[in-house]
């Protein structure tokens, strides 16, 4: 049953309010769906999508033929839809002054049009919003101004092409933005796209500079060309400049895709081992923690939360990190709280040493992902090695490798990386002391193996 399925998705909020909806006589005439919802209401935390639930435990005394039921069904499902829309519509008030901008031009109400209009722009200007959306605003603000002034028989120069310049902008803006969708989704999905008139839009932008003065234009065209043209550093430094700028100007959503371009940017320039993008991509993590950008629903993702402090450490922040561990802790899913907490943990405490706090941590923790998993494996074969436990760490290389051979969900390169790693430890822990010709070598070889993991500990332990 659809209309169940969306009630699933209701907040507190929208159980209050759509009840309003369906007691109101301009939006619902029809007391069966007041008496079903009721119902429902009262079982909602047992609803399914199963329409035997509605039918059967909704209203189990109601006298209607299951041809009617379905009738209502149907009817039900399209005023919940209309409540979803109304509730879309009247939290936007752009929105309402543009449709209520558009019923007075269709009504001849010439001076309350003129009353609105001033409203809108007025509304347009204080509101701090500049991003894509805002271009069509005021692109759809000028169009019913034009509209009027034509149904009035009048017609203005300077009117059509102000109507023209932020049509432009507005279609360049959706077009970059969707076009680094594109670039960015592209390795994902192993998909080439067709972006149609892209090529076109950014040929047009560069030949009209003064369009970057619009921050939705600037943000998507410095970041779409610093992903499609990774040797061109200037638009990465370009992108980075203006973000401090124009946090204010996007919305929360909007602006976290804006950063996760520039922190993709550092990922491909740090995977060309080109490390001073480390602290770049440092930085605009700490950026964006400060925006709240990197937080959905108030969360934090494991993922997310591990990555940042991962790298925090391979800087040497210890102090910063201890305090992101701690203070985030909280905001990661209550489901994978802990354990990604314990694992993020005890990598401070391998890193700094203090392995008898590390080990326990790694050795109680259940992890139900993959990566951590093999990262915390690895982080105990650092440690069974450097603490000279080399019966330990003779079993765990060995079940390590019986594991990432059996593991399915293992991806090919990180099967590669960590067995590499593996057959590594093994030659390390065989090299006779003082044999620095085979010291050298393998140091060599473990510099030139592309996949490796745990690289930089590894070469480190080879130093002379």
């Amino acid at each position: 049953m659809k209309a169940l399925q969306l009630l699933q998705t209701f907040s507190k909020k929208d159980w209050h309010w759509f009840e309003k909806f369906l007691k109101s006589p301009a939006f619902n005439q029809n007391n069966h769906l007041i008496a079903w919802f009721l119902s429902i209401k009262k079982q909602k935390n047992k609803i399914t999508a199963n329409s035997d639930f509605f039918f059967d435990k909704s209203l189990p005394d109601a006298a209607l033929e299951r041809s009617k039921e379905h009738h209502q069904a149907n009817y039900f499902l399209k005023t919940t839809e209309q409540y979803l829309a109304w509730d879309e519509w009247q939290s936007d008030e752009t929105a309402q002054l543009l449709f209520l901008l558009s019923a007075c031009r269709k009504r001849g109400a010439d001076r309350h049009f003129k009353t609105v209009h001033q409203r809108l722009e007025q509304q347009l200007e204080q509101q701090p919003l500049r991003n894509p959306q805002y271009l069509r605003w005021r692109y759809s603000s000028l169009h019913e101004e034009y509209q009027r002034g034509m149904e009035a028989g009048r017609t203005d120069a300077a009117q059509l092409q102000a109507l023209s310049d932020w049509q432009d902008a507005a279609f360049a803006a959706e077009k970059l933005r969707n076009g680094c969708m594109l670039l960015s989704r592209r390795k994902v999905l192993k998909t080439e796209f067709d972006t149609g008139l892209l090529v076109s839009v950014l040929a047009f932008v560069e030949a009209r500079p003064a369009m970057l003065e619009h921050p939705a234009i600037a943000a998507y065209y410095h970041g779409y060309l610093a992903l499609s043209r990774p040797e061109e550093e200037g638009h990465f430094f370009a992108l980075k400049a203006l973000l401090g700028r124009v946090e204010r100007h996007f919305p929360v959503h909007e602006l976290r895709d804006i950063y996760l371009l520039c922190v993709n940017f550092c990922i491909n320039r740090i995977n060309l081992r080109q490390n001073n993008y480390l602290r770049e991509l440092l930085n605009l993590y700490q950026a964006g923690l400060e925006a709240g950008v990197f937080l959905e629903n108030g969360q934090i993702s494991r993922f997310t939360y591990t990555n940042i402090a991962l790298l925090a450490l391979r800087m040497k922040e210890f102090d910063w990190v201890l305090r992101f561990i701690e203070h985030h802790r909280p905001l990661l899913p209550e489901a994978q709280r802990e354990a990604t907490y314990g694992f993020n943990l005890a990598r401070y405490y391998c890193e700094t040493g203090d392995y008898n706090r590390a080990m326990p941590l790694l050795q109680t923790i259940d992890f139900d992902d993959v990566l951590h998993q093999l990262m915390a494996k690895t982080m105990l074969l650092r440690m069974y090695y450097e603490t000279g436990e080399l019966s330990a760490l003779s079993s765990l290389l060995s079940s390590f490798s019986t594991f990432l051979r059996r593991k399915g969900q293992v991806a090919e390169q990180q099967k590669t990386a960590y067995l590499n790693t593996i057959r590594f430890v093994r030659k390390l822990t065989a090299l006779r002391p003082g044999d620095r010709r085979l010291r050298t070598a393998l140091r060599n070889e473990i510099r030139e193996t592309p996949l490796v993991a745990e690289k930089d500990w590894l070469l480190g332990v080879m130093e002379p």
